[in-house]
């Protein structure tokens, strides 16, 4: 029995591990400022007339490209630095249950992103009568959607800082509407104090994580594989 204990600690920490470098936060920390961005160049565009389809697509597309390079990003840190530090690890059925969970979660959460999306672009192409308070609907239901996904995987995942990250995510986008309309504050001062308190937890651990695993010699890094 204390055995199988022990297995099942050591298969939990090993499940954690995951974030112990920092990579996810930076990940999150760095999308959410690119929300953020979108948000500050919609804002400058759409002063005044109406914004045209083809600076929403430019808009689009440069968003698209930094989410591109992020991610991209990701991938490289985890097989090249992370990887060979700690190895690879096998988990049982139930983490793979969780897994699949959180992959299931995070595809229902792009499909709400994306349909809230483009209820953005209909609006700005063609706003409706009562679009001086519509902004408190898809940022009601992106607020939700963020505090309950990122709080499933903070569940699932054993990612405890995402219950905080999922009330960041909510929050800048309410607490920028509010600056512009009773402050003037037109940048985003919100997405940026969230997003940079995300990349710097993320640093600090990433700095802290290469300091406690340095990269092993080629004979151990073979012999792990």
């Amino acid at each position: 029995m204390s055995q199988r204990i022990d297995l099942k600690e050591i298969e939990k920490r090993a499940f954690r591990s995951t974030f112990q470098d920092g990579l996810w936060d930076i990940f999150l920390g760095l999308l959410l400022l690119n929300m953020g961005l979108g948000t500050f160049i919609g804002g400058i565009l759409g002063e005044g007339d109406d914004m045209s389809f083809p600076q929403l697509a430019l808009i689009m597309m440069g968003l698209t490209a930094f989410v591109a390079l992020v991610l991209l990003g990701f991938f490289v840190g985890k097989k090249f630095i992370t990887t060979p530090r700690i190895g690879r690890v096998k988990f049982g059925p139930a983490r793979k249950t969780r897994r699949k969970a959180v992959i299931l979660v995070l595809s229902l959460s792009v499909l709400v992103g994306v349909i809230l999306l483009g209820l953005g672009l209909m609006f700005s192409i063609a706003p409706p009568e009562w679009v001086a308070l519509g902004w408190l609907i898809p940022a009601g239901a992106f607020g939700v959607n963020a505090v309950v996904v990122l709080s499933l995987i903070a569940y699932y995942m054993d990612y405890t800082r995402a219950y905080v990250y999922g009330w960041f995510y909510a929050l800048s986008f309410p607490v920028t509407i509010l600056l512009a309309e009773y402050l003037d504050i037109t940048f985003p001062i919100a997405y940026v104090v969230f997003a940079g308190i995300m990349v710097l937890i993320g640093t600090l651990l990433f700095i802290r994580f290469l300091r406690q695993y340095p990269m092993p010699a080629e004979e151990e890094s073979h012999d792990r594989s």
